[in-house]
């Protein structure tokens, strides 16, 4: 049975990530309390999270309904100015700000696991690679190759590329084209 850790305050209404404010729940209490705080406060968060939880509402519909409350005066960000439009002053004034902000706060042990991406918290963890046992993908062959490059002669001796000539060669493709550039003048 999979466990949920529900925010008792959400996010969204100014609860924190602390544990008091944390509640271990299955995916259906999840969903539920969800359906009980959209039902009391009407917010779209709760909304999604409830149809989400409960598979009402696909991936799709969600970032859908996402993006239109984001829109216009309702993001966040409306009006604010992107870093890339700011003045020097204001890029400095930010930097300053969120330097501020991240002054004197550890990052948690479980926050440093996930961020080494092995093991459980790797997405790819006992997923099976996408090109196993998919064909086409293996190097190609000497012959596949010398259809398609074109012959160069290099110190006296022909072969059938360049790249072909600087690793025969113990040398770089582009000492390969110099040098024969150097010899055919």
């Amino acid at each position: 049975m999979m466990i949920h850790k529900h925010h008792i305050i959400p996010r969204h209404m100014g609860g924190t990530d602390d544990e008091s404010n944390l509640i271990k729940l299955t995916a259906d209490e999840h969903a539920e309390a969800h359906r009980l705080l959209y039902e009391q406060h009407g917010c779209w968060q709760d909304y999604l999270a409830w149809k989400g939880l409960t598979g009402l509402s696909s991936k799709e519909e969600i970032i859908q309904m996402m993006y239109e409350e984001m829109r216009g005066e309702k993001n966040p960000m409306y009006s604010k100015p992107c870093y890339h439009n700011m003045t020097e002053d204001q890029k400095q004034q930010w930097k300053t700000n969120i330097s501020k902000s991240l002054k004197g706060k550890k990052k948690s042990q479980e926050w440093k696991d996930k961020m080494r991406w092995d093991g459980e918290y790797n997405p790819n963890y006992g997923k099976i690679p996408w090109n196993k046992g998919k064909k086409g993908l293996q190097q190609k062959s000497l012959e596949s190759k010398k259809k398609v490059s074109k012959p160069v002669v290099f110190r006296g001796i022909e072969y059938y590329s360049i790249t072909e000539a600087a690793k025969q060669n113990n040398t770089t493709a582009y000492y390969v084209k110099k040098e024969i550039r150097a010899t055919s003048k």
